[in-house]
């Protein structure tokens, strides 16, 4: 094959792939220009939230759009600037996560996701609020109360957490989801109170007696050991027979009788436990 053919085939190609890219280029824009060309027929707003705790109400997400755009309905489709709108809904501190877009009937589909609560914190200079798991503070409302472990007495009323802020923070979500996680803990764990000493002290909805819990950490072998000292001495002796379970020590729990001659029990295992329960 002569050289000049050669030439000519390479042209012929590459006019070739030049007509098909411009036909789907035109194909695109008139793709483009009939979408612009249609109308919204509709707004459908769903929003996933914790349980049934329902924070972000639709009403509020309809609000917040029509803020935006006056008539949703009706209005081209070319008119939206659904990332700016997505951007508008994420400005409300309940809504985690939001995906605005129009399915094939032209309906605008508005997908919301709620923060999640996972304590609710009580503060000494008064404040109360709810945070989720990334210790974001979350505002209350008058709505729901949000069934999630309380904690009293926590030094959080800075605007901005710093690092001490954000230490016990991460300790008030680790006991919140343990406890959440557990529904024992749950139904028995009343409230959660930060002492003094910078420990947890947790108070129980049957018994009358305080569990020292000590920092955050460690929290399945301090349950385990608390869940013990139930079974094998509070079920046999009585839930009120103690004033004080401490469980913050590892290896053993340290548990303060009511009765002023036997004020100390101190068990290492559980063979020591069911020793004493026998007494």
């Amino acid at each position: 094959m002569s050289l000049s053919r050669r030439k000519t085939g390479k042209f012929i190609a590459a006019t070739l792939w030049v007509s098909i890219g411009a036909g789907l280029v035109l194909l695109l824009l008139a793709a483009i220009r009939i979408r612009e060309n249609k109308i919204c027929n509709g707004l459908e707003i769903e929003i996933i939230g914790a349980g049934n705790n329902l924070f972000a109400d639709k009403n509020d997400v309809r609000g917040m759009l029509l803020h935006m755009m006056p008539a949703i309905e009706g209005t081209p489709v070319a008119a939206f600037d659904l990332h700016r709108m997505e951007q508008t809904l994420l400005s409300n501190v309940w809504i985690g996560e939001a995906q605005l877009f129009f399915d094939n009937n032209e309906t605008l589909r508005v997908r919301i996701k709620e923060r999640e609560p996972v304590a609710r914190i009580f503060t000494p200079g008064g404040r109360s609020y709810y945070i989720d798991k990334e210790m974001r503070r979350l505002p209350l409302s008058s709505r729901f109360s949000a069934n999630v472990p309380v904690f009293t007495h926590c030094p959080l009323d800075n605007r901005k957490w710093n690092e001490a802020d954000s230490s016990l923070l991460q300790q008030v979500t680790s006991i919140s989801a343990f406890i959440a996680a557990d529904k024992f803990w749950m139904a028995q764990i009343e409230q959660i109170n930060y002492s003094d000493d910078r420990g947890f002290e947790m108070y129980p909805q049957i018994g009358e007696h305080v569990v020292v819990l000590g920092d955050g950490y460690n929290l399945r072998q301090k349950f385990d050991k608390l869940y013990a000292f139930y079974k094998e001495v509070l079920a046999k002796v009585g839930w009120n027979t103690y004033s004080i379970i401490n469980v913050q020590f590892k290896g053993q729990v340290v548990a303060t009788r009511k009765e002023p001659a036997r004020n100390i029990i101190t068990q290492d295992t559980i063979h020591t436990i069911n020793s004493y329960a026998s007494q």
